[in-house]
């Protein structure tokens, strides 16, 4: 039997998102080399030493991925300027094969790489160099390299030199395709709620043109048109946001509360399971729900909502609202 190391988020257990990452991409990694494998985890976000890359070498694989990987604000640093803080000179001495599984370009509106710090615009210019050396050497020494958008492999691009281009590829998330094969044979779906699933972190990145206090109350008519109609309203929560259940709950709307920060597969969808329609600023539960079949609606303050949408083929009109657009919140 082969062995891997998996360099992910490992502690990333209360965001769903990240909790599926773990399983999806190990099974992702077989089902490329149609192989079991004997897997080992390894936190991406400590400060990768010679020591690691000795530990790395006893391996057959090293499995970086997947995960909006690339995104200065998350475990800031100068040594790569994205979240695996290894140095480049250090990426070239890892013997195994380097498999890079569908990771994200997470940048938000306005960021750059040069944007360490997530409160702040404050660039530091040197960063870029640092950025474009250390992934153009990643790139260089993997063996299978992809990230989880179109998008993606585009704003990479920009970045990077144009002789590594022809080695980014495109290829979805993993936890579309586990969750997809995994649990959509056997979901039922009860069809009762009307879900809205918002994030609390970066918002002074996320609101631009309206506050979130305006674009709450935009969708706060909306829940009420709907209670209106005998509908019955939820809040998803996929890493611990509850701003919008507080919001709801100060106006005096009835709803119900489902938690996916529980680091638990089958109670994750069955939360999913009671969904109507959701509607989503969460990249991965936008996911969750394309690979079960929900009807779902995008809340775009992220360009990989967009990206996602556009690789799916459901990038119309009444699938979408950009959250910083000067128009009223609305659905076709």
């Amino acid at each position: 039997m082969k062995k891997a190391v998996h360099v992910y988020a490992v502690n990333g257990k209360s965001n769903s998102g990240d909790f599926f990452l773990g399983p999806a991409t190990k099974w992702k990694f077989e089902n490329i080399i149609g192989d079991d494998v004997a897997w080992t985890n390894y936190d991406m976000r400590k400060v990768t030493t010679e020591k690691d890359i000795e530990f790395f070498n006893t391996f057959d694989y090293l499995i970086l991925g997947g995960g909006g990987l690339l995104l200065p604000d998350t475990n800031p640093n100068s040594v790569s300027c994205w979240q695996w803080a290894i140095r480049e000179e250090l990426i070239e001495k890892i013997k195994p094969d380097i498999y890079v599984l569908s990771i994200g370009y997470n940048l938000f509106y306005g960021q750059t790489v040069c944007m360490p710090n997530r409160n702040s615009n404050q660039e530091i210019p040197q960063r870029l160099e640092i950025f474009k050396g250390n992934m153009e050497t990643l790139i260089n020494q993997s063996k299978h390299f992809t990230m989880r958008h179109n998008g993606d492999c585009e704003e990479l691009k920009k970045l990077v030199s144009e002789n590594v281009h022809d080695k980014i590829n495109f290829e979805f998330c993993p936890v579309l395709e586990y969750v997809k094969e995994k649990h959509h044979p056997s979901f039922k779906n009860d069809k009762i709620y009307h879900t809205f699933e918002l994030k609390d972190d970066r918002i002074n990145r996320r609101y631009h043109k309206k506050t979130q206090v305006k674009f709450y109350t935009q969708l706060l008519e909306y829940a009420y048109s709907l209670i209106r109609d005998g509908e019955k309203i939820a809040v998803m929560s996929h890493d611990g946001s509850h701003s919008f259940a507080y919001f709801l709950q100060q106006n005096g709307v009835p709803f119900a509360f489902l938690d996916n920060s529980v680091a638990n597969e089958q109670k994750i969808i069955n939360n999913y399971s009671v969904v109507k329609k959701l509607y989503c600023m969460a990249g991965h539960s936008q996911m969750t729900a394309h690979a079960l079949g929900l009807d779902y609606f995008s809340l775009i303050a992220h360009d990989k909502l967009e990206y996602f949408l556009k690789d799916v083929g459901n990038y119309t009109p009444d699938n979408f609202y950009y959250v910083n657009s000067d128009e009223e919140f609305s659905i076709v």
